[in-house]
């Protein structure tokens, strides 16, 4: 990516002038943390501890600020004159802290935090292991992996892939180039879409959700095993559609330009699949 070939040239420029920041320190039970980051890395991690741990490598100019506002606690690197460079921070927090993280160019690691999770960066990827609540991710150039998360789920891109493992709850995602793959998932509501991308979702169909995945550009996959309950709604204006035989699947209704529709089992769920240009499958799992 463009974003290690210059942050390591900042790096190598501040050479011998970086310092370092470590400190300790208690935290109450229903702290929050909000960290801002102009460009460089940051990795959060999740500890049995109720304290947090900051150790951060920076610029003899800069200083690390941290503040206390209600809460929240404010971690940001300042400079009496001009933007702070490069910053590389590790952060532990106790495992149940909410993290709020923002940076320009900035690649994000999560791990182990089980607080609801808020990540958004300009140019940087974005990778969370073992969430455990509500997830908001969003990055305009970089890649997305999430792997958990329980409840609301949101993630969102503009150049990247995006990759969602064993989540549970609500899930919206969205990227204009990239694809899109969502495994182990178990969701009453999915909405996926790709202007230019593939799109593979494997995961429960369950009674009464309602599931969309839309691609402009590119094939989808749909996962699942057999035995659902489901409409599903077909749209593929220049491609095909192919179903796993296990699927023994009827048309029921044809419509011009290549829609129709089909009901597996009672057809409780409201599935939609829908591209301008590319392949639908079903596939059995």
């Amino acid at each position: 990516m463009m974003l290690t070939t210059a942050t390591l040239a900042i790096a190598a420029l501040a050479g011998l002038q970086q310092q370092q920041t470590d400190t300790t320190f208690a935290v109450a039970a229903n702290a929050r943390l909000r960290l801002s980051n102009h460009a460089g890395t940051v990795r959060v991690t999740g500890g049995d501890q109720a304290t947090m741990r900051v150790r951060a490598t920076h610029g003899s100019r800069d200083h690390i600020a941290i503040t206390t506002r209600g809460t929240v606690i404010h971690i940001e690197a300042e400079r009496d004159r001009g933007m702070p460079n490069f910053v590389e921070y590790e952060v532990t927090v106790p495992r149940g802290m909410a993290v709020e993280l923002d940076g320009v160019e900035t690649e994000m690691t999560v791990e182990g935090v089980g607080g609801d999770l808020s990540v958004a960066s300009v140019e940087g990827g974005i990778t969370v292991r073992g969430a455990g609540a509500a997830v908001d991710l969003n990055t305009v150039e970089g890649d997305i992996s999430l792997e958990g998360g329980r409840g609301r789920i949101s993630v969102s891109g503009v150049e990247g892939t995006v990759t969602v493992t064993g989540a549970r709850g609500d899930l919206t995602v969205e990227t204009v180039e990239g694809d899109i793959t969502l495994d182990g998932v178990e969701s009453t509501n999915v909405d996926l879409s790709t202007v230019d991308g593939d799109i593979v979702y494997r995961g429960t169909v369950q009674d009464g959700g309602r599931y969309r995945l839309t691609s402009h550009d590119g094939d989808i996959e749909l996962g699942v095993a057999t035995g659902l309950n489901a409409t599903v709604s077909v749209a593929t204006f220049d491609g095909s559609f192919e179903a796993d035989p296990a699927f023994r699947v009827q048309i029921s209704e044809v419509r011009p330009g290549r829609r129709f529709s089909f009901t597996l089992g009672t057809g409780s769920a409201r599935v939609e699949l829908e591209t301008f240009d590319g392949e639908i499958r079903l596939r059995s799992r």
